[in-house]
């Protein structure tokens, strides 16, 4: 049963796009990188940025992945902005 304190990480069209390209083995690697985040949807990434409408994005190295995100705590989602390869 998921942790209820934990976050439902929630994938945009670019993060989608760049999943469907991994290999099967890979996804399920991605998959449990971005649950394990969700667990901690304060926790700062290793540095910041922000998007268009000047939201702060948090951007975060998880094994061969930078992970770019941001908490919307009203909803309980981890939003994955995008995901890139290093």
């Amino acid at each position: 049963m998921p942790d209820s304190s934990s976050y439902d990480p929630v994938l945009s069209g670019v993060a989608v796009q760049f999943f469907a390209g991994l290999t099967r083995k890979r996804q399920r690697k991605l998959i449990g990188l971005l649950l394990q985040l969700a667990e901690e949807p304060y926790q700062l990434g290793d540095f910041e940025s922000s998007d268009a409408t000047g939201r702060r994005l948090e951007n975060i190295i998880l094994d061969d992945w930078r992970v770019t995100y941001w908490a919307d705590h009203a909803a309980r989602e981890l939003r994955i902005m995008d995901v890139a390869e290093l």
